[in-house]
């Protein structure tokens, strides 16, 4: 079922029938005969329950991930941008036509790159070890027990993002393992990488299989506190031997395993000895495992929002505040940056005006772009604005939404009128410049008060 969450803390599962913007929310509940109406001044977000993957090839391999400065976050393919607007192609919308004063910055994505797993939708495809019964599912939430285990092989590649929300009901003690060979059981001594989380701290250790754990080091952190979600990122690039830890949204730590990729796949050891050392000469190295996997030792731990991308080690976010620049900063594929002003992209080539002169730059060369901001970001939300959050991960807002079961419409503050299919939509937010009074949704065991039993 879907769950509809008010301002006041309080849910309400069944089913979205309607959002109209003088009507408000129409709300399909099974104990009653008709559809209740709310106020969208009084909701928070609504969750659903499952929301289709985007179509491909459509949405394969975008080249370009586009922010603006309310937050919208999209990925897609640049068509061009000059001195006045950005071109874009999406794969929920087509073709779209945005202001340039609006844009952030642009993150030039390498070939191939993709989301591998946005969900959880249920349990299904994980392995939940010897105590099946330890995780429950339930309105887009993983719960575990005390000693619960849950892992899955997504056959992850050697440089992956991987992001979740943590949330405990009173101490925290979770161990997340990554490129884990052991997704049906917690083993200590599986190869791949373990981190730790407690309650103001992080422990990074690598897995030797038989001979043992290797402590990478010790992390320290501020700001968690039971009942309120924590955003866990960690970008990994075992090439570069190179581990990232962000925790909502800021640099933790960054750890290096100069050993990451040192193991080789198993060789037949019936082959002559030059036949072998020319195939484990051509052979790339393989991570120590392919999946992940959650160990909770304490009960009341819930994990949602699991996100994992293929990641080229090119920065994703804006590294510095974008208040703070007089000029357009070009980041390079070789790390260097430079300071202009971007009068345009078009054909595979960036016109960057610098004070020694005009540069044609190839963007195979550049990796992101952050504007100047063209005025101070506005502090407040228009009322009545409404966030989407789609399958792949995006978010758009939109005014005067409008949802009939079939497409979500509205206006766009930056693309004007916006329809598209609301089966791709996993989360609607109301009222984003204002937070409940009870914990994110949902939180069994806490405070929040449910209307009525499901």
């Amino acid at each position: 079922m879907d769950v509809l969450q008010f301002l006041d803390g309080s849910t309400l599962h069944g089913s979205l029938a309607a959002i109209d913007p003088q009507q408000g929310i129409r709300w399909q509940h099974p104990a009653s005969t008709a559809p209740l109406e709310f106020l969208s001044r009084n909701a928070h977000q609504i969750r659903f329950a499952q929301a289709a993957p985007p179509p491909t090839p459509a949405s394969a391999h975008p080249s370009c991930r586009f922010r603006f400065v309310n937050g919208d976050e999209l990925t897609g393919h640049l068509l061009g941008l000059d001195a006045e607007h950005l071109e874009l192609e999406t794969w929920f919308a087509g073709k779209l036509r945005a202001p340039r004063a609006g844009v952030q910055s642009l993150a030039f994505l390498a070939a191939g790159s993709a989301t591998l797993y946005n969900g959880p939708d249920g349990l299904e495809g994980w392995n939940a070890g010897p105590t099946p019964i330890s995780w429950q599912f339930r309105d887009g939430v993983l719960s575990g027990g005390a000693n619960a285990f849950l892992g899955r092989d997504f056959k992850l590649p050697p440089q992956v993002r991987v992001e979740f929300d943590v949330a405990a009901a009173n101490s925290l003690n979770l161990y997340f393992s990554l490129f884990t060979d052991s997704v049906a059981r917690f083993n200590f001594t599986s190869s791949g990488y373990q981190f730790n989380f407690g309650l103001g701290y992080v422990n990074a250790m690598r897995g030797q299989g038989n001979f043992g754990m290797q402590h990478l080091g010790q992390a320290q952190f501020a700001g968690f506190a039971p009942g309120r979600k924590m955003h866990v990122e960690i970008r990994a690039d075992l090439p570069a031997g190179n581990l990232t830890l962000l925790l909502d949204d800021k640099l933790v730590q960054q750890w290096n395993d100069p050993n990451a990729l040192k193991n080789q796949p198993a060789l037949d050891p019936n082959l002559p000895p030059k036949v072998a050392e020319a195939v484990k000469a051509g052979r790339p190295p393989v991570p120590p495992g392919t999946g992940i996997s959650f160990f909770s030792l304490n009960s009341g731990v819930q994990v949602s929002g699991i996100k994992i991308s293929t990641w080229d080690g090119r920065p994703i976010e804006d590294a510095l505040s974008v208040t703070n620049l007089t000029g357009h900063l070009v980041r390079f594929a070789n790390q260097d940056h430079a300071t202009g002003q971007v009068e345009g992209i078009r054909d595979g080539k960036l016109a960057l005006n610098l004070p020694a002169g005009r540069l044609q730059i190839p963007l195979t060369r550049v990796t992101h772009v952050v504007f100047a901001p063209v005025q101070p970001p506005a502090t407040n939300r228009p009322a009545g604005e409404l966030h989407a959050s789609l399958s792949s991960g995006e978010t758009i807002a939109l005014l005067q939404a409008r949802w009939d079961g079939r497409q979500l419409a509205g206006t766009s503050p930056h693309f004007g009128a916006l329809q598209f299919d609301s089966r791709w939509v996993r989360q609607l937010r109301f009222n984003p410049g204002r937070e409940p009074a009870g914990p994110g949704l949902p939180f069994f065991g806490a405070d929040a008060q449910q209307l009525f039993d499901r």
